[in-house]
């Protein structure tokens, strides 16, 4: 009996492990890389590490706020981020985009994104 017990036991923690495995890579969806130049706007408690960018270097008109929730350490290290003396400055900004996935309580499905700065070069 208590054999038993402790196989299904076992049994149960290996299929849920599988199912939350698989579940998790359901989440994610595609990641990417890019290179671009943007001004510095400042650190923000809520909102994170702002740049100014154009997706377009002609058109005035293309500038977006992008917000940073993540920096590399590295980047850290070479540039204080949270220092207002950076505000203004021109930066080439490699980062790296990642996509979810999630459905709702409704079962719609959601696709978020998350902006991680992996390397900053002062222009």
């Amino acid at each position: 009996m208590n054999t038993r017990t402790i196989a299904v036991f076992v049994l149960m923690v290996m299929v849920l492990s599988v199912n939350a495995i698989s579940i998790t890579k359901d989440k994610f969806q595609d990641k990417t890389v890019v290179t671009a130049q943007g001004v510095y706007d400042g650190y923000d408690i809520d909102d994170g590490y702002a740049f100014l960018i154009r997706e377009d270097e002609k058109d005035e008109d293309t500038e977006a706020t992008v917000y940073f929730a993540t920096v590399d350490a590295s980047v850290l290290k070479i540039a204080n981020l949270k220092s207002k003396d950076l505000i203004g400055k021109r930066f080439e900004i490699t980062y790296e985009v990642t996509a979810f996935e999630e459905v709702d309580e409704n079962g719609y499905t959601e696709i978020y994104e998350s902006y991680k700065i992996i390397k900053l070069k002062k222009l």
